[in-house]
């Protein structure tokens, strides 16, 4: 079964991107992100290991997360990564930061999990429509959203959580809740 770890987003900014994920699906025909997956942060990408693994990976989650403390970030505006990936921008906060890379860390230490480049605390994103998913014309989509008015939420980096994929759909496994 394919993982990934994200931070979940919440509240007033997880309306505005399913809402705004939703227009692009009406005006534009997009795949229809919001039915798949909850809006999230990605942290670790794609990850395939058993059963035992799966229990050392969320007992050293445990203990990983009984010293975290909860950060800031900001969601605002977008952004893109060439013609193929259109999001809501993330700033985060050094100490949004610093926990990625600390938790990379700690995850480095399970059995099984393996790590690419884009496993790195570097480009955090939103995203809402992604071309791999279904083709669309990126020039009319960018137009279109710089005449929106653009996301601006001051956010809590407040949790993390296991996604796990069924039949193309991401379902959330379990939640770590972070300390305030």
């Amino acid at each position: 079964m394919e993982r990934i770890i994200v931070h979940l987003i919440r509240g007033g900014a997880k309306e505005a991107h399913e809402a705004i994920t939703q227009d692009l699906v009406q005006k534009f025909d997009l795949f229809p992100i919001h039915e798949r997956v909850t809006p999230h942060l990605t942290l670790k990408r794609w990850f395939k290991i058993g059963d035992q693994e799966m229990n050392e990976l969320c007992n050293n989650l445990d203990i990983f997360t009984a010293s975290q403390r909860q950060s800031q970030y900001s969601l605002s505006g977008f952004g893109n990564f060439g013609e193929g990936v259109i999001y809501v921008d993330v700033v985060p906060s050094s100490e949004m930061s610093k926990f990625v890379t600390d938790l990379l860390e700690t995850l480095s230490k399970v059995g099984g999990l393996t790590f690419e480049e884009f496993d790195s605390p570097r480009d955090f994103h939103a995203t809402v429509a992604m071309r791999s998913l279904k083709p669309f014309d990126f020039n009319k989509i960018w137009s279109y959203l710089k005449t929106v008015p653009q996301p601006s939420f001051q956010m809590r980096f407040d949790n993390f959580a296991i996604l796990k994929k069924i039949d193309d759909k991401l379902f959330i496994e379990r939640v770590w809740e972070l300390n305030p």
